[in-house]
């Protein structure tokens, strides 16, 4: 295909094969050269505003991811704190005038070492009164919630039922007990630090 004479009088183009001529090449690039100043600048604020908008986007997802992952956490260490505590609780009101120390184990390895200390103490002066009176008691501790959760430290509320037999009561009393525990992290898990009863 070529060109004819009649199409170049009347300023038309036809599609040819042939390469283009020098003059050709020249006059279409300086008609790109020739674009408006400014249709170029909003072509480059559209391209710097959708950029901005993609940063923005990707900032605001790892907002959002990084909030996602510290409140999934929370909730773990959360439901970690409840039942560490309900264990503890249990084990700390439960006791068999036979087998003193039978929880004694569980309850310094989930302890501060103060706290431990502490309990030991009380052990010691119950013991007597708990052999002497045959003394026995089951607990459960059903409504246990975090009443404050604060990076390292936890305190939880919960209420204790206590079941006590012995020399005095061989059917039984049931006692209910509202019970704060302080909890402390202690590498990876909670450890009591505190057990008051109020």
């Amino acid at each position: 295909m070529s060109n004819s004479e009649d199409d170049d009088q009347r300023g038309e183009a036809v599609l040819t094969l042939e390469d283009p001529t020098e003059d050709e090449v020249d006059e279409l690039e300086t008609e790109v050269e020739t674009e408006p100043e400014p249709s170029r600048l909003k072509r480059r604020l559209m391209a710097g505003l959708l950029a901005l908008v993609a940063v923005a986007a990707a900032a605001a997802l790892v907002v959002l991811s990084l909030g996602e992952y510290h409140h999934r956490q929370d909730d773990a260490r959360r439901g970690e704190a409840v039942a560490v505590s309900r264990d503890y609780l249990v084990a700390m009101a439960a006791f068999d005038y036979q087998k003193m120390d039978a929880n004694r184990d569980h309850i310094v390895a989930n302890s501060s070492p103060g706290f431990a200390a502490k309990y030991d103490e009380m052990v010691k002066a119950l013991r007597d009164i708990v052999v002497t009176s045959k003394g026995v008691a089951t607990a459960t501790a059903d409504h246990v919630v975090v009443d404050s959760l604060d990076g390292g430290t936890a305190t939880v509320v919960a209420f204790v039922d206590q079941h006590v037999t012995n020399v005095t009561a061989p059917q039984g009393s049931n006692q209910k007990y509202r019970m704060v525990v302080k909890l402390v992290r202690s590498d990876d898990r909670w450890i009591v630090d505190d057990v008051q009863t109020v």
